[in-house]
């Protein structure tokens, strides 16, 4: 009686790792969406979905996190030389009421040119945020001015939409030479699959 309770146990857990696979894991990340990229273009999910994409979700008056991750992105994608074009790289902003197209526009042109902003009509932004399980939450500042607490890892797509690893905020913050490596590894593997 013990090794059927045993095995049907183990059935159970074997059972929930693969829905828990297909159901978060094996599934492109992303719900359908139309909004516009800081050229003026139409973007939607197939874009991100027609080959392996980086996307880091932030916003232009980030004080810390997000110019520091898109300096180091833009090192490290540098350092793929003419790989970089297998890529599709992405900036999305959590704070579409301040970051239209125009305004991503200006601010990227700091960066690489080929980080492309995201942006557009605020619901639909904040839409697209959440379905890809982004936290951004507005945080009420002084004199009627806000910042946003938000997830400041990188994600790595694999083409079709189906998540292939993450590049943390604060991965290796101590070590920055392999910091880099560990990133530009990542980067590496993702533009192979």
């Amino acid at each position: 009686m013990k090794n059927v309770i045993r095995i049907l146990g183990l059935t159970i857990i074997f059972l929930a790792g693969i829905f828990i696979y297909d159901t978060f894991w094996n599934k492109p990340l992303g719900d359908n969406f139309i909004l516009t990229d800081s050229n003026g273009n139409t973007v939607t999910e197939a874009d991100i979905r027609s080959k392996p994409s980086v996307i880091f979700f932030g916003f232009t008056m980030c004080p810390e996190s997000c110019p520091t991750t898109l300096t180091n992105l833009d090192r490290w994608l540098t350092s793929l030389g003419t790989n970089v074009d297998k890529l599709g790289i992405w900036f999305v902003t959590v704070d579409p009421e301040r970051d239209t197209p125009e305004v991503l526009h200006d601010y990227l042109s700091n960066f690489t040119h080929k980080i492309i902003g995201i942006s557009g009509e605020p619901e639909k932004v904040h839409k697209m945020v959440d379905s890809f399980n982004i936290v951004a939450e507005k945080v009420p500042g002084t004199n009627g001015n806000y910042t946003y607490s938000h997830t400041a890892a990188i994600f790595l797509l694999k083409k079709g939409g189906k998540l292939a690893g993450v590049i943390p905020y604060k991965i290796e913050e101590d070590n920055e030479e392999l910091r880099d490596n560990i990133a530009i590894e990542r980067l590496k593997k993702l533009v192979l699959n």
